[in-house]
Parts: C-alpha cells; structure tokens; sequence
C-alpha cells in the first residue's frame, strides 16, 4: 500500500471572505478585515441527544520524541490511507451557509508574516489571525498578531504542524483566561451550547474548510499531542480517539454520534485554551467539508 508522505498533500485550507477581527492582544485590525453579521449562521443543532458526559483519558506510554511526521509514516495506514488520498485530492463542499467573511491575507501579513489561516467560531467572539512559528511553542503566549509584545498574547498553530491544516490532527494554542483569546471554550461544557454552535470555520488563501465540534473537556496534561502521538500511524490515531470517545468526566461532553466520522475522516483540529494554573481546556472538530474561494 502506497506511503502518504506530507509533503504530497496537495490541498490548501484557505479563504478570501469579510469580518471584523476581534483583536488579539487588543490591537485594532478594521483595516485588514470586514464583516457582514447578518449573514453569519451557526446552523444550529438542537438535538443533544448524541452528546455524552465522559472522564479524563489515561496518559499513553509513547516513545518520548515521537513527533507526527512523514518520515514516520508506517507500509501500510489500511483504512486511513483511504480517507487521507480522497480527504487530499478532492473538494467535499461544504453544505448551507457559511459566514460572510473576506480576510485580505496580503495586508495581514503586511503586519505580521507568520500568520497562516483565520478562525471563525459563531456563537462566540472566536473571530482571529492564527499565526506559526517554525521554531517555537511559547512566542505567541507573550505577542500579539502584530508581534509586540504582549501578556494576552494570540491563537498560534503548533510549531509540528503543516500550515495548510493537512496533517490529521492539527493543534492551535492561546491563552484561556478572562478577556483572552480562548476565553470561550469553557462555554462548549454546556451540552445545549455545543448543539447550537458545533461549527468553526478556517480560512485561508484559497479555501475555507468546516470543521464539526465532537469534543470539549479538561487535561492536565501538558505535553503536545503531536509529540506524544504520531498522528500518522493510523493504529495511534484511533487509540488516540478511543481515549476521546470513552471519558467519564461529568465535566466533559462529547458527541458520540461522531466518532465513526473521527474515525474515517482522519482529519481533526484541536484547540487548546491554556489556563493561568496550567490546566488545558480542548475543544476539537472533526472536517466537514470546504469550499474554494
């Protein structure tokens, strides 16, 4: 069976479409970004039934290190390999409306060259830049999108990952506290919050993709996924979801009606609010389709 190697994922996430940035770090960006609010929908799922109270998920002994990457690709990804060749080489539209938005990258990276997508969360103010840094996990925690300096600090993508949101997990960081950017997953423990608003949108240059909510609950554990786990290895990445799907947590909620979709999609983002005591909040989508601009 035919290795998928990163380097021959062939799709870009990414956008050109209108919103007022919410500053990340307190910095204006009217300029970059417009909205029209009355055509975003959050196409609402008032059905909750699917979603499950659950526990936190035991710690996996890993090899220390291992990191998601092509040159750890395994012979054979049987069913997985399936998913990521169709995820890759086709367009899956995306069904019903999606917000209005126009992200003009060019002024945006005029700011700040790191940025690589923008992320959209109707029902809450999640409306931002994520922006890399190739050789650092922490800068984005103490800058803002214009790289001041800055204690708020803004949604950064994990440094392992791929910036066109190809890799089967993708991990993106901020701050969790009041008035920071991921102030607002602790909302998703509401089971009734996540049903209305299960959707966030990533844009780019060229497309902008959906991702379907599954999952919201509390970790202490601090370690990257991407170096705990080796996303690739398609065996990994459905112990990694088994962990997701069997918590006991009443503090938690996932949507079990997804998990067979976490399964075969094998494409899921990962948001990672970063309280003041160390303990995470994680908030994760499952791919829903995308759209050309």
């Amino acid at each position: 069976m035919t290795v998928i190697m990163k380097n021959r994922c062939v799709w870009g996430i990414s956008v050109v479409m209108a919103m007022a940035i919410t500053a990340c770090g307190g910095t204006s960006r009217n300029d970059m970004v417009k909205e029209d609010t009355t055509d975003v929908t959050n196409e609402a799922v008032s059905d909750t039934s699917g979603f499950e109270s659950t526990a936190s998920f035991d710690d996996v002994e890993t090899e220390e290190n291992t990191v998601a990457d092509a040159e750890n690709l395994p012979d054979s990804l049987e069913d997985g390999e399936t998913a990521m060749l169709s995820y890759n080489m086709t367009d899956e539209e995306i069904e019903g409306s999606i917000p209005d938005v126009k992200v003009d990258f060019e002024v945006l990276r005029e700011k700040n060259s790191d940025i690589c997508g923008y992320i959209v969360i109707p029902g809450t103010s999640i409306n931002n830049p994520v922006l890399k840094k190739d050789d650092s996990n922490d800068y984005y925690l103490e800058h803002n999108v214009e790289d001041a300096e800055d204690s708020v600090g803004c949604i950064f993508m994990d440094m392992g990952n791929e910036t066109d949101f190809t890799d089967p997990v993708t991990c993106l960081y901020a701050r969790a506290g009041e008035d920071e950017p991921f102030s607002e997953l602790v909302d998703y423990f509401d089971p009734s919050f996540m049903g209305e608003n299960d959707s966030i949108y990533v844009y780019s240059d060229e497309y902008v993709t959906r991702y379907r909510i599954f999952a919201a609950y509390n970790t202490e554990d601090n370690e990257r996924p991407l170096v705990k786990y080796n996303f690739y290895d398609q065996a990994e990445y459905r112990q990694y979801v088994d962990e997701i799907f069997s918590m006991r947590d009443m503090n938690s909620v996932i949507n079990s009606d997804l998990q067979d979709t976490v399964f075969s999609t094998w494409n899921i983002i990962t948001l990672i609010g970063i309280d003041e005591d160390g303990s995470r909040q994680v908030l994760q989508a499952v791919f829903d389709g995308r759209t050309a601009n």
